[in-house]
């Protein structure tokens, strides 16, 4: 019986997408801004995420509600949350109530940065001088448009709610709504765009062979014929040029090789019996 091939680690692929979204993350971290994100599923938006946080370790917390139409009371939970875990804070109680929320995340936010909350609402501490923060919002497109705009104040220079503007981050799927036929249909208030560093929708036609091949390489031991073949089944007008897929499809190839050395023939079997 023929062994099978160790699965190679699954290290962080700097696609053409990955990088321009880090390029871009780190950007609105360094200004304090609001960007917004959105693209197809399987591009490696939260993959690019992961590698940002882990590039900035103890900078950035990533909020994630799986709740659709997500309103500004569970989307402040879910931030606080974030927020404690990234401090190292052992509490856990989140209040209901809008206005404790906003209180206890001026907190949290006091507590990462290593300031006091009473002289911080005071205004004696220069906002300039405070370390850089940024959240991150990942599946966006499950916040309600009252939720993001809500959030823009944590950002604003002019009277904000923290201590100093919270870097902001909305990376979304292609549902997530950037410009509707109309301004009230957009998730995106004027408010929001205007403040925003950048607002970018991304599709599977960004996802070049380039980038594919990248992925092949960092998944999977195919010869070039198989590479290519791969390749040549995702140029199809019906083919997403998702990296899921990709994945998807190698870990299929993988199974039908059985340890042997995956072929363009392989390929061919596999496209044959999806």
């Amino acid at each position: 019986m023929k062994r099978r091939k160790p699965a190679m680690t699954e290290a962080f692929v700097a696609t053409s997408i990955a990088r321009r979204l880090i390029s871009r993350l780190q950007a609105t971290h360094e200004r304090r801004r609001i960007s917004v994100f959105s693209g197809p599923p399987g591009i490696g938006k939260t993959t690019a995420i992961d590698e940002f946080v882990r590039r900035r370790p103890g900078e950035v917390a990533v909020v994630k509600v799986a709740r659709r139409n997500a309103k500004e009371v569970l989307v402040l939970q879910h931030t606080l949350e974030a927020l404690r875990r990234l401090a190292g804070s052992a509490l856990e109680h989140a209040p209901s109530s809008l206005w404790d929320l906003r209180n206890d995340l001026f907190g949290a936010i006091c507590h990462w940065a290593g300031a006091e909350p009473t002289p911080a609402r005071r205004g004696e501490y220069d906002a300039a001088g405070f370390p850089r923060l940024t959240i991150v919002f990942d599946e966006a497109q499950n916040l309600s448009r009252e939720a993001i705009d809500g959030l823009r104040y944590w950002n604003d220079g002019d009277r904000c709610y923290a201590p100093f503007p919270v870097a902001l981050a909305f990376v979304g799927n292609n549902e997530f709504s950037l410009s509707g036929s109309t301004a009230a249909e957009s998730v995106i208030s004027a408010a929001v765009a205007d403040r925003a560093l950048y607002v970018q929708t991304l599709a599977y036609d960004d996802v070049t062979d380039d980038d594919l091949t990248l992925f092949i390489e960092a998944r999977a031991a195919l010869d070039a014929s198989a590479v290519a073949a791969v390749l040549r089944s995702f140029r199809t007008p019906r083919a997403l040029r998702s990296l899921r897929r990709v994945g998807d499809l190698l870990t299929e190839l993988n199974d039908l090789a059985d340890g042997a050395a995956v072929t363009s023939e392989t390929v061919r079997e596999a496209l044959q019996l999806a």
